[in-house]
């Protein structure tokens, strides 16, 4: 690196180095024994962008905790602030759309009204964000929107390593002679025959390398998780945008906890504001309830969002239950007072101790219940649920579990389980695991052993109940415990929930009948007018 001038830009864990791609391979080779075909080559440039100043790490949860030892400080580094790397990707633009056809498919693939305009607002331009609230079937329109998207051309569908079952299942159900294939399980060349190629995030790179692979269209699913604009899986797939001509992002919860959020899905599907450096996106769309308005405003025709009232559901309601546990707080005050804990281990293991004291409460609330009701309990750590699950098999009440490590067989299985086994009244799983792309509605009731960190994931997780094929009201129960950090989370969900309303809810308000794509000067110039 030093040979190539290069300087390392921690941050963005990149090298910035100067020479075109022959040199800099030659110096590769004879310098570092890095011979040509173990390095790629991206085909498009790739930009490197740089911000004032890195992202706050710290919790927003304050606990007396020990101080971190102080190592010693390495070489000076001569570039500050947060870095990541993206592309440069074409503007979307709007599509004709031959409208016989499209209802020709909405017949044979049983779409409602509602999901036909969805299909609609995919297709009929480059890029755009179906941003839909849980359960109103994204994945049934992304499909259809995708392929008609793509024409004849390969669809991409990028999907946590969870939902690849699901997407396969939703791509047959339309197109019953599709040939799916699975990106790491089958072979690079078998893939070449595929007309739709299933990856899940940590599989991106291995077709980032596969240049002559074309697609028509891709599709990502549960965009969210792109919203760390510095992380591998982000960067692999700018790499693979710069290829595809058509790219849409589907997820329920566009914004976690931040407007910042947004830009990476922005910037992947072409939208003008995703051009935008990012210090000036967070200079003029984050900081204040104008602002967000504005940036709500820009969002219409680009983001589709319609929330539950478009189907025919019962009633969700919520119910927050303040418990002292019977054995007491001893147990959580040790934890507390115990000053070798760093902050985060402490909280961790402060969070995991009011899941345990809360189990007493969840077997008797499921007690109480009629014998026709069924609950999904939420936590947020795997020791909990086995040990839950322990407890309610104890206390005679048969129950399923479900965590990240389990494989998809057996994913599947507590799902159909807990879906057809009337025996079988508890399904109990992390928040993480459980709480995205699947269906649960056998489910009336869900309670929370701890709320997740954000609003958006924890309606995320509640609506595997409260979805389409639901056909009874749904209960949500949130049992707190005062003087613990149960009271915190709290507030910290309240905070974010607002910014999640002023941007996110205020598009589905505010349909903004604009183009899909305007320049930034344009856009500026709407604003103020």
């Amino acid at each position: 690196m030093r040979a190539l001038q290069g300087r390392f830009h921690k941050p963005a864990a990149a090298w910035q180095v100067r020479g075109d791609v022959v040199h800099i391979q030659h110096v590769l080779r004879d310098l570092a024994g890095v011979a040509a075909e173990f390095s790629f080559v991206h085909e498009q440039p790739v930009v490197l962008e740089e911000l004032v100043s890195p992202s706050a790490d710290e919790s927003p949860i304050q606990v007396p905790a020990a101080t971190p030892e102080q190592g010693e400080s390495g070489p000076a580094q001569d570039v500050d602030g947060a870095g990541f790397l993206s592309a440069d990707l074409e503007q979307s633009n709007a599509v004709d759309i031959d409208e016989a056809v499209l209802a020709a498919i909405a017949v044979g693939a049983g779409l409602r009204d509602y999901q036909v305009d969805g299909v609609r607002h995919l297709a009929g331009q480059t890029g755009a964000c179906l941003g839909d609230d849980m359960g109103l079937g994204k994945t049934r329109q992304t499909v259809v929107g995708a392929r008609l998207a793509a024409g004849q051309g390969r669809v991409l569908i990028v999907c946590p390593a969870s939902l690849r079952i699901n997407w396969e299942r939703e791509i047959y159900a339309v197109y019953p002679d599709a040939v799916v294939g699975f990106a790491g399980d089958d072979r690079i060349s078998t893939l070449y025959g595929c007309q739709w190629v299933i990856a899940n995030y940590e599989r991106l790179g291995g077709l980032v390398r596969e240049v002559g692979l074309a697609f028509g269209a891709m599709a990502i699913d549960e965009a969210h998780y792109l919203k760390e604009h510095k992380s591998g899986r982000t960067r692999n797939a700018f790499v693979m945008a710069t290829r595809i001509p058509k790219r849409y992002v589907v997820t329920g919860t566009p914004l976690l906890n931040r407007e910042i959020e947004l830009h990476t899905l922005l910037r992947l599907t072409g939208h003008s504001l995703g051009r935008m450096e990012l210090k000036e996106f967070r200079k003029t769309f984050t900081g204040s309830r104008e602002r967000r308005a504005a940036l709500a405003r820009a969002l219409g025709g680009w983001m589709l969002r319609r929330r539950k009232d478009v189907l025919d559901l019962g009633a969700k309601t919520h119910s927050v239950r303040y418990i002292s546990p019977s054995e007491g707080l001893a147990a959580y005050k040790e934890i507390y007072d115990d000053m070798s804990l760093m902050a985060m281990p402490k909280i961790t293991r402060l969070r995991q101790c009011l899941e345990t004291l809360k189990t007493p409460f969840l077997i008797e609330t499921v007690e109480g219940l009629q014998a026709e009701d069924k609950i999904i309990i939420f936590c947020e750590y795997m020791s909990t649920v086995n040990a839950m699950h322990d407890a309610f098999t104890a206390a005679g009440i048969k129950a399923v579990r479900l965590v990240g490590a389990d494989s998809a067989t057996k994913r599947q299985k507590a799902i159909d389980t807990f879906q057809d086994d009337p025996e079988v009244r508890v399904f109990i799983g992390t928040t993480m695991a459980a709480g995205v792309g699947i269906t649960l509605t056998a489910a009336n009731y869900v309670a929370f052993a701890s709320m997740p960190w954000t609003p958006a994931l924890m309606r995320q997780a509640e609506d595997r109940a409260y979805r389409l094929g639901q056909q009874r009201d749904v209960m949500v129960i949130m049992p707190f415990i005062p003087g613990t950090i149960d009271d915190a989370v709290w507030k910290i969900l309240e905070s974010k929930r607002e910014t999640e309303i002023d941007v996110v809810e205020a598009v589905t308000l505010t349909q903004v009948n604009e183009p899909a794509a305007i320049t930034n000067a344009a856009f500026r110039k709407w604003m103020k007018g």
